[in-house]
């Protein structure tokens, strides 16, 4: 009985803590300062989540411009350095022909006389 007696004192005692919070809950809500109080934090909260919204995506933007200018000068760079590869391999080559050429005239000639 003694364990009957203490869940019963329990239960009055979270009732009555319950039945105090929600009273106290219910005085600040039904208070119309407590109301526009609240009303403005929660502005003020939204007000302050949209500016770090828009600071976040101008720093999202700003990062993202300069990848875009940093893999477009990057991008040019290469193109060059391919363009003068081509350029030194094609001379090269011209100079390799032009070099064959000459020795063969050159062994026709010694052949010839």
């Amino acid at each position: 009985m003694d364990n009957e007696h203490r869940g019963g004192s329990g239960f009055f005692a979270g009732f009555l803590i319950g039945g105090i919070i929600g009273g106290a809950v219910a005085l600040l809500l039904t208070q119309e300062d407590t109301r526009d109080l609240l009303v403005g934090k929660a502005r003020e909260a939204t007000n302050i989540a949209a500016d770090a919204t828009g600071d976040l995506r101008s720093k999202v933007t700003d990062v993202t411009t300069q990848f875009q200018s940093n893999a477009s000068d990057l991008y040019e760079r290469g193109r060059q350095v391919v363009e003068n590869a081509r350029t030194n391999f094609n001379a090269a080559v011209d100079d390799g022909v032009a070099a064959a050429d000459h020795l063969r005239d050159e062994l026709q000639h010694k052949a010839e006389g």
